[in-house]
């Protein structure tokens, strides 16, 4: 009876799951890059015995310049094998590895070492099984190492975040359609326009949403489905694990956002949305003023369930959701020791360090509710470590702003209701404030050593540049890019223009001033000039021209929406 009641709850086999776009079956990530090496992700679809072929591209000294049509139709061969094609594009390099079974969802990492510098290679999923190309013959994949650490060569990355791709219309409310997602096209040809200056993209966080959408939301599938069956409290983690993989299938299936992701180095950090709105800023014990619990799961008592009941299924949720980020985002990020989400990696004179904002917040904890202080003194011991002659640049990333809201509204979530935990989420409210005096500090402590500091954030679903200064003259930048495809109406972006904070003080004493705010569906390329000391922030948003080839389809405008010098 068990196994027919987590049959029941797994999507696994759902079929009727209102996705209006193909989900995600086959795929690749180009994950953490180095000089030398690469992490590549594959879905393989199923279990069985698959390798990774890899080949010089365009003509530099890892192998021929080949015409796309012919190593697309000697790709399509079946059978093939992988001596076939060293005729074609040189030498080819294989890397074997075998899926036993679907126990992370037929995802796998496959570590490459051994590459060259600043050279572009093609690369395949190869099944062995069957002799053929199963990814990377109809559309080519590839990617470009990084030029050595030590050449200090001008570079630029994307930053982007807040990806929810959907609408829900009709009469009751119940047809799923897809909106807003021509900005991964445009974003996609930002980035081969620019692909050989172009050294990695940054998913900020909110790569995909448990919730949001009515129907696609697994946190009201889960209201409607919890239940007690002979004792047992259902359903069970592995039911949950199948919910936040269907998640990630649909929101990741479509084309745009697979040529971003299978063409560039990209780092990958989660916000609340890959686990539930709000995660870790809800109160959620027994006579809590704002009852959280109740925000979540409102079906709780109706369901004949108690409050044990639904904090149980929220730590089951909680690690179904993690499970499920190592799977498909952190894996393939830089590796971490333990249960560590957070990381660092360095590019030709920047170092970069990525906070875990979500793994480890917890309200109830007396101080460093956020980080926790374990992650927040690894940062800080990075932080001190970094010396401005090797590194000039300190990019952090945090997927919550360390500034962006009006104080007026930071402590008011007494009086706000059910924006409390959005505005509990903020680095700038009163609970935080230890923590983030001592984030300031070691941030400030860098720039006063010469290090320019720039903190990278989304969640917000409004792209803004703050500066911030210090009294002894030092500058830090905030800078957002939020969100690449969120649809909002023009009195919702009223709001969020609103709420963002224009200049004035922070509660340590810093000055700080807005540069830019931008409150429709944006992504940014930030430049960077190791050797002079130069960056840039640029904006992109929709804009489009009729093409002169097909005069009904739009196509991207080449330039940015805004330009903003940070040093």
């Amino acid at each position: 009876m068990r196994d027919l009641n987590r049959f029941t709850d797994s999507f696994v086999f759902k079929a009727d799951r209102p996705w209006p776009n193909r989900r995600l079956k086959v795929a690749a990530i180009v994950g953490h890059a180095t000089e030398r090496s690469v992490r590549l992700w594959l879905r393989t679809g199923r279990p069985g015995a698959f390798s990774v072929l890899l080949f010089g591209r365009g003509g530099d000294a890892a192998g021929p310049d080949v015409e796309d049509g012919a190593l697309r139709g000697a790709l399509g061969a079946a059978p093939l094998f992988p001596s076939d094609l060293e005729s074609l594009v040189g030498t080819v390099r294989r890397e074997d590895f075998q899926v036993d079974d679907y126990d992370a969802d037929t995802t796998c990492v496959v570590d490459v070492a051994g590459l060259a510098p600043d050279t572009r290679y093609g690369y395949v999923l190869y099944d062995r099984d069957e002799r053929r190309v199963v990814l990377g013959h109809n559309r080519l994949r590839a990617f470009r190492t990084p030029p050595p650490e030590d050449e200090r060569r001008s570079f630029q990355f994307a930053l982007f975040s807040c990806n929810m791709p959907y609408a829900v219309n009709g009469l009751f409310r119940k047809r799923t359609e897809v909106s807003n997602v021509d900005m991964w096209d445009f974003l996609g040809a930002t980035l081969e326009r620019h692909r050989d200056a172009v050294d990695l993209v940054i998913a900020g966080g909110d790569q995909c949403y448990s919730d949001g959408v009515e129907t696609l939301d697994i946190w009201r599938h889960l209201n409607r489905t919890m239940r007690k069956e002979d004792g047992a409290l259902l359903p069970d983690e592995e039911a949950m694990r199948s919910w936040y993989r269907d998640v990630y299938r649909g929101y990741w299936g479509f084309e745009g956002i697979q040529k971003v992701f299978d063409s560039f180095p990209t780092y990958m950090v989660w916000d609340d949305h890959e686990i539930g709105d709000g995660w870790g800023s809800h109160y959620l014990g027994e006579g809590a003023a704002q009852d959280g619990l109740g925000q979540l799961l409102p079906d709780l008592a109706e369901r004949g369930l108690d409050a044990e009941d639904g904090r149980e299924l929220m730590r089951r949720m909680f690690d179904a959701a993690r499970q499920v980020y190592v799977e498909y985002q952190h894996s393939h990020n830089p590796p971490t020791d333990g249960d560590a989400l957070d990381y660092s990696f360095r590019r030709g004179g920047c170092a970069f360090y990525v906070l875990d904002g979500r793994g480890q917040r917890d309200l109830a904890r007396d101080d460093y509710r956020i980080l926790g202080r374990a992650q927040f003194d690894r940062f800080a011991a990075w932080a001190r470590a970094q010396d401005p002659a090797a590194t000039p640049f300190l990019f952090v990333v945090s997927a919550v702003p360390v500034l962006h809201t009006r104080a007026a509204l930071v402590a008011a979530d007494e009086l706000l209701g059910s924006l409390g935990d959005d505005l509990r989420d903020s680095w700038e409210h009163e609970l935080h404030t230890v923590e983030r005096m001592a984030l300031m500090e070691s941030l400030f402590d860098a720039a006063s050593r010469g290090c320019r500091v720039c903190v990278l954030s989304g969640d917000v679903h409004v792209s803004a540049v703050f500066e911030i200064e210090d009294g002894r003259g030092n500058r830090i930048h905030q800078l957002t890019s939020s969100a690449i495809t969120y649809g909002l109406s023009r009195p919702q972006s009223w709001v969020l223009r609103a709420g963002a904070a224009d200049s004035g003080e922070t509660t340590e004493g810093h000055r700080f001033t807005r540069l830019a705010l931008f409150t429709q569906s944006a992504y940014a390329l930030v430049s960077v000039d190791p050797g002079s000391g130069a960056a840039w922030f640029k904006l992109y948003g929709e804009q489009q021209l009729p093409s002169s080839a097909e005069p009904d389809r739009a196509v991207p405008l080449s330039h940015s929406l805004a330009k903003i010098r940070l040093y």
